[in-house]
């Protein structure tokens, strides 16, 4: 498999941005999600979070948790001069013994199975003997007018790498090189890392010791922290990055040691920009339209890219075993990716690697040999289409196109001349109807009227409002008539691959794409979607449904944040409160489980079990 970017998914959303302090990683598939008040432990393969600690407002956290790889303990920084360590049975952690600092604490650092704390001053030093010595003071080497930005170990070499940015000069960057658990040495000397006319906007120390820097321009270096010195910084040109906008802040991150990520604003998305004051410093700008780009150190070239919601500056990810963990919008997701050693086979690809083969390959047509006749060979384009549809498609002269490649043809002309009948054919007859079709079939079926359909076919019945029961129930009403609810649900049944189809939804139009989740929201509350329809059923099935769903409200996500329409607000809680409760049953379900695994298997309960009162509850399902 060659080295790419997956499908973003959903990990937790309860806590503000700009109170996100770090995520760290823990053991067995958790990680740490670290705000201003609280720490969580957060299973990532369950999606659920295990167990959380909190802390007093006037104490905040202020850098983020990690865990102590000795004792299994988490250690964190509050008030930024004070360390508290506390075991996963700890419920209270303000009742935890906590060590106080004479010089301010910068944050916490795990490398191998040390953890190291590195102080304002440039000063580190393995936690344990720093707490042991925390009543003496620390010289350390930076001025006080120095601010560290980006603070690194490198296992290998056992050092450290900080760079630092003066108050008064902003734009000017500082590079020490600091061998760790070494007393007495000298103060390490510190480099100016610079480009002429441009400022450093990201960089990033790899385990393999090489230093990679963005600069303003677009251009990225390279530097061999071994073999180099760095007087020579910042080494060599490696790459122009034309990807992400250079000028903002990026994040890059080590994927591997011919592999990085780069986090950063994605380009045409710098004019809508809010900027999140917060109680610190400057404001915490997010702008709409970050991105997320996969690039080869080795054949120094872009790879892949995802977009994101949001820009966060700075950009907030992090790297674990499972993906990279990003701020999307308001939650934070999990990018898994796949990442393989270049070669040429790999980066430009073969023909062996673009396709796959099933076991029932036909390796003859000839009729009486034990191979079965593959359906479409018996096919050709002409077979089970109207005359009026099969005149246009020999009018095309496309005969030798594949089939996708004939449909998108086919699809322009019938939106061009507006047969509407004739698409909801194209739709039923043609299994590989690319996605691209598919969105401008919607714009155009959207942006019709109800009476546009009227008449074009037979319609199956359809009850048009349902009740959703609750404390307050709620009626839904179909926002389509019969008609045209119809021809929508032939679209929807389509088959399609999310990663093709989630960047054509970009060009649905927002108040089709509005109208479209209100009908998806409709057909699964009123229960039209069915679980698994029915072959002669037009009707979506529910997978179909939550995937459009889900795939529009990813696409159309800054659209319904910005909006000030209730309406809107409304649906949009609706279908959470839908997604919420069928949450809630299904955790239910899972809850039960093992009893009924033991009453089909017919098993004797354990005595502790037996000890146990059980209370059969009714659910509604809705």
């Amino acid at each position: 498999m060659a080295s790419s970017l997956h499908n973003t998914s959903f990990l937790c959303s309860d806590f503000h941005v700009r109170n996100l302090l770090g995520v760290s990683v823990d053991e067995n598939e958790h990680i740490l999600i670290t705000c201003k008040g609280v720490v969580k432990l957060y299973n990532v393969l369950d999606r659920r979070q295990v167990r959380s600690w909190s802390t007093k407002s006037w104490h905040p956290f202020t850098s983020g948790a990690v865990t102590v790889p000795t004792t299994n303990n988490l250690a964190v920084v509050i008030n930024g001069n004070s360390i508290s360590q506390w075991s996963r049975e700890e419920d209270d952690i303000d009742n935890v013994k906590r060590y106080n600092f004479e010089a301010p604490i910068h944050q916490l650092l795990v490398s191998a199975d040390k953890v190291y704390t590195v102080f304002t001053n440039g000063e580190i030093e393995e936690l344990q003997s720093a707490i042991s010595t925390r009543r003496e003071s620390k010289q350390g080497f930076l001025q006080e007018d120095e601010t560290i930005t980006y603070v690194q170990i490198i296992e290998s070499t056992n050092t450290a790498l900080i760079a630092t940015k003066k108050r008064e000069q902003a734009s000017c960057t500082k590079l020490y090189e600091l061998q760790l658990n070494q007393s007495g040495g000298r103060s390490p000397r510190g480099y100016d890392l610079a480009v002429a006319n441009c400022t450093l906007t990201g960089l990033c120390a790899l385990s393999s010791s090489i230093l990679i820097t963005l600069w303003s321009n677009g251009d990225m270096y390279s530097f061999d922290l071994r073999n180099d010195s760095l007087e020579k910084l910042p080494g060599k040109k490696h790459a122009t990055e034309t990807s992400v906008i250079p000028s903002k802040i990026t994040k890059i991150l080590e994927l591997s040691p011919s592999h990085i990520a780069l986090v950063g604003m994605g380009k045409g998305d710098e004019e809508s920009q809010i900027c999140d004051y917060s109680t610190h410093g400057r404001p915490h700008c997010i702008v709409l339209g970050g991105l997320i780009v996969l690039r080869d150190l080795s054949f120094a070239m872009t790879v892949c890219s995802r977009k994101l919601k949001m820009y966060h500056d700075p950009p907030l990810a992090w790297v674990t075993p499972d993906g990279i963990v990003v701020a999307e919008g308001g939650s934070l997701a999990l990018i898994p990716y796949t990442v393989k050693e270049s070669n040429l086979a790999t980066v430009f690809g073969t023909k062996a690697s673009d396709y796959e083969y099933t076991s029932e390959v036909c390796r003859s047509w000839n009729l009486g040999t034990e191979e079965a006749v593959p359906e479409e060979a018996q096919e050709t384009i002409y077979t089970n289409k109207s005359t009026e549809l099969t005149h246009i498609i020999r009018e095309l002269r496309k005969d030798t196109l594949t089939e996708s490649l004939l449909v998108t043809h086919l699809v322009n002309i019938l939106l061009e001349q507006k047969k509407t009948r004739l698409l909801n054919e194209t739709l039923d007859a043609f299994r590989d109807i690319p996605e691209a079709c598919l969105v401008d079939i919607a714009n155009y079926y959207l942006s019709c009227s109800d009476a546009d359909f009227e008449g074009l076919c037979k319609c199956p019945p359809m009850e048009t409002k349902c009740v959703i029961p609750g404390d307050e129930p709620e009626e839904v009403t179909c926002p389509f008539g019969k008609a045209k609810a119809h021809f929508v649900n032939g679209l929807l049944r389509k088959p399609f691959t999310d990663i093709l189809l989630s960047p054509e939804l970009y060009r649905l139009g927002f108040d089709c794409a509005l109208s479209l989740i209100q009908y998806l929201h409709f057909i699964l509350a009123a229960g039209e979607a069915e679980l698994v329809p029915e072959e002669a059923s037009r009707v979506p099935s529910v997978a179909q449904a939550s995937s459009w769903l889900s795939l529009l409200l990813d696409t159309k996500y800054q659209h319904l944040v910005m909006t000030s329409q209730v309406d809107i607000h409304r649906l949009l809680l609706s279908c959470f409160t839908q997604v919420n409760n069928l949450r809630i049953f299904l955790e239910g379900l899972m809850d039960v489980e093992p009893l009924v695994k033991r009453v089909v298997e017919a098993k004797v309960l354990p005595p502790q079990m037996n000890s146990s009162s059980y209370s059969l509850e009714r659910l509604t399902i809705t």
